[in-house]
């Protein structure tokens, strides 16, 4: 084994790709192809390792920091490849300005991720039969060896400016609870005042049809948001309920992901086809906060920070709802 190099590769035009995962996830370790091959590898960042020119492993980044995909076939374990590849991810990463990365590891695989910095953040939780656990490292690659990387320059690699977490100062007076006024909001004001109310959530939060404001409800910083909330409140609960589980809402980086990670904290649910769809998009935050956009194809409507017969009243009709709603496949795709 002489020449060792780990590529950024097109997922479109480089079958080894696909020719190692269907090896090491379908052949070897009996994963339902339906499972194995998701709306996210055509937009993710896909890494090829090869040696002597001959492609023997695999790993793909997307645009939230989740490591997946990870394999290197059978007859070349043991030889500290995995290692390599992983390194380089990591590095391409750092590059990229990702600051926290996470992955989806198999539990006979944590000691192997636990010695690259990563940490367990989850509870044991099955991903097409097979035991997994959630993991993540912060600050990474800062004492990473240098490694050969060769980057082919044949394509463009997706990363939208968006998928950059974008903080700012939000300079917003009102608290939960306390004040009573009616805020109309525009788009720009509807994300800071989602913000702003999810800093002050403490014990639950509902949000109705987000898939049909992707626009918000995926953005990096809400998504933050909410990891931040169930970080420091472990008894706050999220509860989601979408119209359909499209793939706008499930790529890239999502709300979908958070859930894989937190299970008993963040549900995300379909609610029920026979079930009338109503126009709004909402989120109702502990017992008086609400977020009201009366029509989902516009993006302006109203906030209240101390409105609680609003929030009883929408919280009934929310609970009906999710009573009959229904779990997704396409909510439960397979991340490695």
């Amino acid at each position: 084994m002489n020449e060792i190099e780990v590529q950024v590769v097109d997922w479109h035009t480089t079958e080894a790709l696909r020719d190692i995962r269907r090896a090491v996830f379908i052949i070897e370790q009996q994963i339902p192809e339906s499972l194995e091959w998701d709306s996210d590898d055509p937009v993710a960042t896909h890494f090829l390792l090869t040696c002597d020119q001959e492609p023997v492993g695999t790993a793909r980044l997307l645009d939230d920091g989740h490591i997946g995909r990870v394999a290197i076939l059978q007859e070349w374990r043991g030889r500290n490849l995995g290692e390599t590849l992983m390194l380089a991810v990591m590095e391409h990463a750092q590059a990229l300005g990702m600051h926290t990365l996470l992955l989806s590891a198999q539990s006979y695989a944590l000691e192997f991720y636990r010695r690259l910095g990563f940490q367990v953040c989850s509870a044991e939780y099955l991903e097409a039969g097979i035991a997994h656990y959630a993991m993540r490292r912060d600050n990474p690659c800062n004492d990473m060896p240098p490694i050969e990387f060769v980057s082919p320059g044949r394509f463009s690699i997706h990363n939208p400016q968006e998928a950059a977490a974008v903080t700012r100062e939000l300079n917003l007076t009102w608290q939960l609870g306390e004040h009573r006024d009616l805020i109309e909001i525009d788009e720009q004001q509807t994300q800071d005042h989602l913000l702003w109310m999810l800093a002050q959530a403490r014990r639950r939060v509902f949000i109705y049809a987000a898939d049909q404001a992707v626009w918000l409800f995926n953005r990096r910083e809400v998504i933050d948001a909410v990891e931040q909330l169930v970080a420091r409140q472990p008894k706050a609960r999220v509860q989601i309920l979408l119209h359909e589980a499209t793939k706008p809402f499930l790529q890239g980086h999502s709300l979908v992901n958070l859930m894989h990670r937190f299970p008993s904290l963040l549900q995300i649910r379909k609610q029920h086809p026979e079930r009338l769809k109503g126009p709004q998009v909402y989120m109702l935050v502990d017992d008086s906060g609400v977020l009201m956009l009366p029509r989902s194809i516009r993006r302006e409507g109203f906030i209240r920070y101390n409105s609680p017969d609003q929030v009883r009243r929408w919280q009934g009709t929310f609970e009906d709802l999710w009573a009959s709603s229904q779990s997704d496949s396409a909510i439960r795709r397979f991340l490695l």
